[in-house]
């Protein structure tokens, strides 16, 4: 089985693309699934933050998402740490995911990872897919979805790399400002590829 990184900044459209992908038979292991599913659950992991950005716990041991994004979308330096607590917990949860999928005999798997590179899991795809998308539509984006302030979103753009970063380190790049037709044209062009 092949496993290829999707990556790209907030609201560039990492999760349009990999339901494309997902309807022409990929299978999909999706990082930010697996961090909130682990930030409900895994007490280790929560913990692990707490002793290190503080009282970030709600009540009922889960993680305030928007207090923990307060903190560390200010901050690069705090947003690495945080990656850094992370990623062994969402690694190892991935690493199931797609042991089942190879097990379906599904041949392509993407794994949909922001913070792919910065957190090194790049190292276990075959080859890494870049989404990216004009500042001005992602901003747009981040509001509708996360139904927060446009000062909210640009920080959180701003804490992440530009576009060049995507340029220089992925072997395919799909660009989604486009009309949805065009972006699935895109889509089905590069599975035709993956799949040789």
């Amino acid at each position: 089985m092949k496993i290829i990184g999707l990556t790209g900044g907030s609201g560039a459209g990492k999760s349009v693309v990999a339901a494309e992908f997902k309807k022409l038979g990929a299978g999909i292991v999706d990082a930010d699934a697996i961090y909130r599913k682990l930030c409900n659950e895994n007490l280790d992991m929560l913990y692990e933050i707490e002793n290190e950005f503080g009282d970030i716990l709600t009540n009922d041991k889960k993680l305030d998402r928007a207090k923990l994004a307060s903190i560390v979308f200010s901050n690069n330096n705090k947003l690495k740490r945080l990656n850094e607590i992370t990623i062994s917990y969402i690694k190892k949860a991935s690493d199931e995911k797609f042991k089942d999928l190879k097990n379906k005999g599904v041949k392509i798997a993407l794994y949909d990872a922001p913070t792919l590179f910065q957190t090194g899991t790049n190292s276990m795809c075959d080859g890494v897919i870049g989404i990216i998308a004009d500042r001005n539509t992602r901003i747009e984006r981040i509001i509708k979805r996360d139904n927060i302030s446009k000062q909210a979103a640009i920080a959180r753009i701003d804490a992440q790399p530009d576009d060049n970063f995507y340029y220089e380190r992925c072997q395919y790049i799909i660009e989604n400002n486009v009309s949805h037709e065009t972006l699935k044209t895109q889509v089905i062009e590069l599975w035709q590829k993956l799949i040789k």
